[in-house]
């Protein structure tokens, strides 16, 4: 694989897009103004509500659309060159697999349809079942896959020309949780390989999980995009307090204390702030009380979304 050290990965640059729809076919516009850049190298996780705009945004990503307003570019080049294309792997949120192929079917098939020579494609196909971890099923039908091998072979597809960037859409759709467990390991491995993985999600823990930076979209909107970490540290600072020694009663009585609850021999409640925090444990200590934990409250990215006055 190849890497473009100064340009990043994607740049999507005020994009609008909209479609023409009902009796009258009024536009009704699906993305306003959208601008973010992903860097090489890392894991993007696309986050929104169903019905934000994610799947509408991906496809202009790699190149099925063409934006009404504004502009994608992957190193570089527009998203609807073939050049592009050639160095994007994609997996959407429904793909159809003939059911009847084996996974070896369905690589050579796609091989074709990508305008691979066919030695290439005999070569390749052992490395991609490895790299999914389906090489004990190549030989298996598609109808007896689960949904979890479903997904493996869509990547595996999608990893079928070695591309640099792997666009998926809702990769961890109808998964349990052990293949959303074994899905995001996956991820891990594809993206400690080299690759850029930008992945969409309405399943806020999994993008939590693995990702370094992440696209936050509402609406059609951009709500923010950046390292992950950037956006666990806003809000207030919590710190959850664990205490035994004071009743119920008492434990009220001590300001900046929120909702003590009595927890079996102890007494659990949180503080708002670092300043009220070392008020807090003063207090306690010079009460007597013994002090069981203090623990930091992390913020989540769900928080951040009920803060901007919507959820995901």
């Amino acid at each position: 694989m190849t890497s473009a050290m100064s340009t990043p990965v994607l740049e999507v640059s005020g994009v609008d897009q909209s479609f023409r729809s009902g009796f009258w076919l009024k536009r009704a516009q699906i993305l306003h103004g959208v601008s973010f850049t992903v860097p090489e190298r890392s894991i993007v996780g696309f986050l929104g509500a169903n019905g934000a705009g994610k799947t509408t945004l991906i496809h202009l990503l790699v190149g099925l659309r063409k934006p009404f307003r504004g502009q994608v570019r992957v190193f570089g080049l527009d998203s609807q060159t073939p050049e592009a294309r050639a160095r994007i792997g994609y997996l959407p949120e429904r793909p159809y697999f003939h059911d009847h192929l084996t996974g070896e079917g369905l690589l050579g098939y796609f091989g074709a349809l990508a305008g691979m020579r066919r030695a290439a494609v005999r070569d390749r196909i052992p490395a991609v079942l490895s790299a999914v971890g389906m090489s004990h099923a190549g030989k298996t039908e598609l109808r007896k896959y689960s949904k979890g091998m479903l997904q493996r072979i869509g990547i595996a597809q999608a990893l079928l020309h070695d591309p640099e960037f792997l666009v998926l859409d809702e990769p961890m759709s109808g998964l349990d949780p052990l293949g959303r467990k074994e899905m995001r390991e996956l991820i891990l491995k594809l993206a400690g390989e080299g690759r850029t993985v930008f992945f969409s999600s309405h399943v806020i823990p999994d993008v939590e999980a693995i990702c370094d930076q992440v696209v936050l979209i509402q609406k059609g909107r951009l709500l923010g995009n950046g390292p992950i970490g950037r956006f666990l540290a806003q809000g207030p600072l919590q710190t959850e307090i664990a205490f035994s020694g004071l009743t119920a009663e008492e434990a009220a009585g001590i300001p900046g204390l929120i909702s003590p609850r009595q927890i079996p021999d102890a007494i659990r409640a949180t503080v708002s702030g670092q300043e009220a925090t070392q008020l807090v444990l003063r207090e306690l200590l010079r009460r007597n009380a013994q002090v069981l934990w203090v623990t930091p409250v992390r913020p989540s990215l769900e928080s951040l979304f009920g803060s901007e006055g919507g959820t995901a």
